[in-house]
């Protein structure tokens, strides 16, 4: 999470890891008074599960219950925290962190409530996060963390942005696998190919999974529940999911997708192409839609 870097020198590096830490602390506190449920992760966490991140990112990083996400993002405004705005040309979906900025903060806060290519309800994504929670002393604060697979998992994950239909061309996954071979035992193995199958992001960690000699399985579909948060639709349709998984899968499993979906007939291709129409006007309202439930 968060590959931009501190390259100056190691002393500001360190103030910076200083300042993080601070921000973590600040977020821990305002979801316990406000009863908000959090995960930390990103680079400080990496390193509390003696694995090493390449970069010292200039943001902090928390996993977010959707159900909290604008309950928190409320509360930090409160605080001074500024909302993010950015424009989004390519894709009629919003980006998939909320980003916040403070004047006072040399970082940047990430927000994830919702992760791309994580095809399961968000929801049930964030439980099965929280259930295997551990928890770290930040800043004078006990903080709930990712534990180690699910930083693994994170770390791993190329496009948390939701903004690319390419896997990231500054990608680290190969430093992280390096790390990763040697730190993961084959009983820790299994047990990641199974959380990734729970959260529905075989295809999104393929690299992950075969880079470590884990076989991802069949692609999957986005969920319904996935695809209307994605959306901030109150519900979506089969049409729906099917667009998202066109929009989000990696191009050479788009045409796997539409070959199993779509039927090869004049009807077949007409009723795709009218589903298709439809859904995609429901999905170009979804940035709006995001901002009125934060703002």
């Amino acid at each position: 999470m968060g590959r931009s870097s501190e390259s100056e020198t190691s002393a500001r590096g360190a103030a910076l890891r200083l300042s993080k830490d601070r921000i973590i602390g600040m977020v821990a506190r305002e979801c316990e008074a406000r009863e908000l449920r959090a995960l930390a992760g990103g680079g400080t966490v990496f390193a509390m599960h003696g694995l090493i991140s390449p970069l010292v990112s200039r943001s902090v990083s928390f996993i977010v219950a959707p159900a909290d996400l604008a309950g928190l993002v409320h509360a930090l405004r409160e605080k001074g925290w500024v909302r993010e705005r950015t424009t989004r040309w390519l894709s009629p979906l919003p980006g998939a962190i909320t980003r916040l900025t403070h004047e006072g903060w040399p970082a940047s806060l990430d927000l994830h409530a919702v992760i791309p290519g994580f095809f399961e309800d968000p929801e049930i994504s964030f439980e099965h996060a929280w259930s295997h929670q551990t928890s770290a002393e930040i800043n004078g604060v006990r903080v709930p963390i990712l534990d180690k697979l699910g930083t693994v998992i994170f770390a791993a994950h190329d496009r948390l942005a939701g903004d690319k239909s390419r896997r990231s061309p500054d990608t680290n996954l190969e430093f992280f696998l390096d790390q990763f071979r040697v730190a993961l035992s084959a009983k820790e193995c299994r047990a990641l190919l199974r959380r990734v199958r729970d959260l529905g992001a075989s295809e999104e960690l393929r690299p992950l999974l075969e880079g470590l000699g884990l076989d991802p399985g069949e692609p999957v579909l986005p969920s319904l529940e996935y695809t209307a948060w994605r959306t901030g639709l109150p519900s979506a349709t089969i049409a729906d999911a099917c667009l998202m998984g066109v929009i989000e899968l990696p191009n050479e499993q788009r045409w796997a997708l539409i070959r199993e979906k779509v039927r090869f007939t004049p009807r077949g291709l007409f009723r795709a192409a009218r589903a298709a129409v439809i859904s995609f006007a429901r999905l170009r309202q979804a940035p709006q839609r995001l901002a009125k439930a934060l703002d």
